[in-house]
């Protein structure tokens, strides 16, 4: 049955795309769970990083299932690419365990993630030029920032698949995993950063888009800012502390 399973270890969400008779695509009302669940974790104070990855080894996801686009199922849930774009606007970091294909919808949201682990058998698409649609979702104006921009505008104009190892020399992926690794090594990723202060994790993430959106400046004034305003902080106290104490910190995430 197509669907959206979820589990949690320890401080993180592990989010799982099932549709594995279909590669994993989004048929029903499995965009409009995603939403959901990402909602859910981001509003549950005891998670601290989202994963996401795919069912089996063969597909992260397809994307949106082209029978409800040619029907118009899709546009009548109004949805639109919210649930793929979601990861930017959350203040918890979201990795993509991308386990194999990562087409149209699902590279949205891979690109939405911020950061990216890939399994060497996962090949990204971007098909729309091949469709007859426009590619969205930011791929347009942020895929060449995530990668060689010469290589993010072959990808849209030729609808070719990129390979995991050329997406990882071009940037776009974080870490490389043999096949059936990328949630592993994701979840290496997620234990590392769970561990460190969420209110500073939070901070850097926003300051990071502000940066990418607004410039250099504004991400200068908000690091004088937040920076003053973290240092006063409990977590500030406790790395302090947990450093002079030769001891883990334990951080809280409060004031």
């Amino acid at each position: 049955m197509p669907e959206i399973s979820t589990r949690t270890e320890g401080a993180i969400r592990i989010l799982t795309i099932s549709n594995e008779r279909k590669r994993n695509a989004f048929e029903g009302t499995m965009a409009a769970d995603f939403l959901r669940l990402l909602n859910e974790a981001e509003s549950d104070d005891a998670v601290r990083v989202i994963v996401v990855t795919g069912a089996g080894d063969i597909a992260f996801s397809s994307g949106h299932d082209l029978n409800e686009i040619a029907s118009g199922a899709h546009a009548e849930s109004n949805l639109g690419e919210e649930p793929f774009l979601r990861p930017r606007s959350m203040r918890k970091p979201v990795i993509a365990a991308i386990n194999g294909h990562c087409y149209a919808a699902a590279l949205i949201f891979a690109l939405s993630c911020d950061l990216r682990v890939a399994s060497k058998n996962a090949a990204f698409g971007s098909p729309g030029a091949r469709l007859g649609m426009l590619p969205e979702g930011g791929q347009i104006g942020r895929l060449p920032r995530q990668m060689a921009p010469a290589r993010a505008l072959e990808l849209m104009l030729t609808a070719s698949p990129l390979p995991a190892d050329e997406a990882y020399r071009t940037g776009f992926i974080n870490r490389l995993a043999e096949k059936g690794e990328a949630l592993n090594e994701a979840l290496v990723l997620a234990r590392a950063i769970a561990s460190n202060s969420p209110s500073v994790v939070a901070a850097i993430k926003a300051g990071v888009i502000l940066g990418e959106v607004e410039g250099v400046e504004p991400a200068a004034a908000y690091e004088a800012t937040v920076a003053r305003q973290l240092e006063k902080e409990a977590d500030a106290r406790e790395g302090v502390s947990a450093f002079l104490e030769k001891r883990a910190p334990v951080f809280r995430g409060g004031k």
